[in-house]
C-alpha cells in the first residue's frame, strides 16, 4: 500500500498535468500570438523619421519617389513643434517633463538637463521603438558625417526589422533631422531619395524570403524650414526693457530661458508678477513672430505687428472647440484680417482642416495645449519664431559654423509644423499628433493590418520584385540594401 507521501506527490503531479493540458487547450482555443509573425519576420514596419517636411515629401512624391506609398498626409506637430512632444504624443507616452531635455525648472531655480545628454536618443521620450537606442556620441559623429552615418543607422534598422519575430516592428531614424539642420533642402532631397531606395530594396527582401510584402508606415515629428536661419537677440531685448537673463530667478526682473539646440521656439521663465510685461517686451523682438503667455483660464497672443488676441476652451461645448477674443489686430488671421475687436468660437474639427494651409495651421488647439496637457512643467511664456530665425546655445551656434546651419523648427509656421504620415497599405488621413496614435496603432488599425497580414497582403504593393533586386534568404548576416552614398 502506497504510503501517504507517495499519494500525495501523485496527486500533485496529476493536478500539474492536468493544469498543463488546460493550459495547452486553452492557448489553442486561442490562436497564435498576434504580437508574433508566423513566418518569422516583421509582416508591418512603422518607421518614425525625424523632422521630415510634408511640402518636401509631396513634391518627392510627385516626382515618382515614394512610388508604392499613397500620397502623404500632413501630420500637425504640436506646439512647439519639437520632437519631445511630438514623438510622446505620436507614441503615445505620457507627456514630457518639459519642451525639452535641457530646461529651466521653476521649483529648483535652475536649468536642468545639458546639451550633451539632450543628444541621447535614450534622454527622449520618443516612439516606445524596437529599434536600438544610440548615444550622445553617436548624435555628435552625425552632424560631423550625416550622410555616412545615416546610412549606417539604415542599414542597422533593415538588419534589427529581418532579425526580428514581432508582427509590428517600430524603428526610429533619429539621424534625418542632423542632415536637415546641417545640409537643409539639398541634404533633405539626397536623404530621402536614399530612403526610398533603402525601403524598396527592404521589401524586395522581405518578399524573397517569405514571398509577401512588408507593410510599412512613416510617420515625421515635424516638419523644417529647410533654410539659414539667423539668431534672435533676446537678451539685448530683455536687457532694453529692464530685465536681465540669469541661471537662477530671484527678483521681477530677472528672467530665465535655456537654449538646448538650434530651433525656431523659445520657452520663458519669469516671476508671475513680471510674465506678462517679459511676454510684451519680448514681442517686440526682431524675429520674433508670435508671443504666446499663459493666464491660467485664457492664453494671450501677441503678434509682431501689434495684434493681441485671447484663446480658451469654449465652455459646455459638446465637441471639442474655442473661442478666439482679438483684443486688436488678427494674430492668428481667423478673422480675416479683422481690425476691431470680435470674438468667435470655431469647432476643433472643423478649423484643423480648414486651417492646414493657412498662416498658423491648427492653431488654437496648439496653443491652448502648449500650456495646458502637452508637457507636465509647462513655460507661462513662448515664442514662435519667425521662419529663417533661430534661437541656439553658443556650443551648438559654434559647431554650426563649422558643419552648416540650414534648417530649423520648433515655431507656429506651416513649415516648422507640418510632418507627414504615409502608408503603403493603406489611406490616411491629415492628423495631429495625438490622432497619429490612433492611427498607427490605434486598435482599428492593429485589427486591419492582421487582416491584411492574414491575406500575404498580396494586393497592395506590385506583388513581383523588381527584376535584379532580389536577394536570397541566405543573405541574412550580409544583407547590406547596396546602399552607398551618392
Amino acid at each position: 500500500m502506497p504510503s501517504p507521501a507517495s499519494v500525495r506527490a501523485i496527486r500533485l503531479s496529476t493536478f500539474a498535468a492536468a493544469a498543463m493540458a488546460f493550459l495547452a487547450i486553452a492557448c489553442q482555443a486561442a490562436g497564435p500570438d498576434p504580437a508574433i509573425s508566423s513566418d518569422g519576420v516583421p509582416r508591418r514596419l512603422v518607421l518614425a523619421v525625424d523632422g521630415i517636411p510634408y511640402s518636401l515629401f509631396a513634391e518627392m512624391q510627385s516626382q515618382g519617389y515614394f512610388a508604392d506609398f499613397r500620397p502623404a498626409a500632413r501630420m500637425v506637430a504640436p506646439f512647439p513643434s519639437l520632437s519631445d512632444v511630438s514623438f510622446a504624443a505620436i507614441g503615445g507616452s505620457e507627456p514630457p517633463a518639459s519642451y525639452q531635455v535641457m530646461y529651466f525648472d521653476p521649483v529648483k531655480n535652475r536649468r536642468v538637463g545639458n546639451t550633451l545628454f539632450s543628444l541621447s536618443s535614450r534622454a527622449h521620450p520618443n516612439l516606445p521603438a524596437d529599434s536600438s537606442d544610440h548615444s550622445s556620441w553617436h548624435r555628435i559623429v552625425g552632424y560631423l558625417a550625416p550622410y555616412r552615418v545615416t546610412l549606417g543607422d539604415m542599414h542597422r534598422i533593415g538588419r534589427e526589422v529581418l532579425q526580428s519575430g514581432k508582427a509590428t516592428f517600430v524603428a526610429y531614424l533619429e539621424q534625418s533631422d542632423a542632415i536637415l539642420h546641417v545640409k537643409g533642402r539639398k541634404g533633405a532631397v539626397k536623404f530621402l531619395r536614399q530612403l526610398d531606395r533603402f525601403l524598396a530594396e527592404l521589401q524586395t527582401e522581405v518578399y524573397a524570403r517569405t514571398g509577401r510584402h512588408l507593410m510599412i508606415d512613416i510617420v515625421s515629428d515635424h516638419g523644417s524650414t529647410l533654410a539659414k536661419s539667423r539668431n534672435v537677440l533676446l537678451a539685448k531685448q530683455l536687457r532694453s526693457c529692464g530685465f536681465r537673463r540669469r541661471s537662477r530667478i530671484r527678483s521681477a526682473g530677472e528672467v530665465a530661458y535655456s537654449t538646448a539646440g538650434i530651433i525656431g521656439s523659445v520657452a520663458v521663465t519669469a516671476k508671475p508678477e513680471s510674465v506678462e510685461a517679459v511676454a510684451r517686451c519680448l514681442a517686440g523682438t526682431d524675429g520674433v513672430d508670435l508671443v504666446a503667455f499663459d493666464r491660467g483660464h485664457r492664453v494671450t497672443v501677441l503678434s509682431a505687428a501689434g495684434g493681441e488676441a485671447e484663446v480658451w476652451p469654449t465652455p459646455g461645448s459638446a465637441r471639442e472647440s474655442y473661442t478666439y477674443h482679438n483684443l486688436h489686430g488678427d494674430p492668428l488671421a481667423l478673422l480675416g484680417g479683422a481690425v476691431t475687436a470680435a470674438t468667435k468660437t470655431f469647432d476643433e474639427a472643423t478649423l484643423f482642416r480648414d486651417s492646414l494651409d493657412g498662416a498658423y495651421p491648427d492653431s488654437l488647439h496648439r496653443l491652448w495645449r502648449a500650456f495646458h496637457g502637452v508637457v507636465r512643467n509647462p513655460s507661462p511664456i513662448l515664442l514662435s519664431l519667425q521662419d529663417g530665425r533661430d534661437a541656439g546655445n553658443r556650443f551648438v551656434r559654434a559647431f554650426a559654423l563649422l558643419r552648416g546651419r540650414a534648417g530649423t523648427h520648433g515655431s507656429m509656421t506651416p513649415s516648422a509644423s507640418l510632418g507627414i504620415i504615409t502608408s503603403n497599405w493603406r489611406d490616411v488621413g491629415d492628423v495631429d499628433s495625438w490622432h497619429a496614435h490612433d492611427a498607427l496603432f490605434g486598435s482599428a488599425t492593429m485589427d486591419a493590418a492582421r487582416r491584411r497580414g492574414s491575406d500575404r497582403f498580396s494586393a497592395a504593393v506590385n506583388p513581383t520584385p523588381a527584376p535584379g533586386k532580389a536577394i536570397g534568404p541566405s543573405a541574412v548576416a550580409a544583407f547590406s540594401f547596396g546602399m552607398k552614398e551618392d
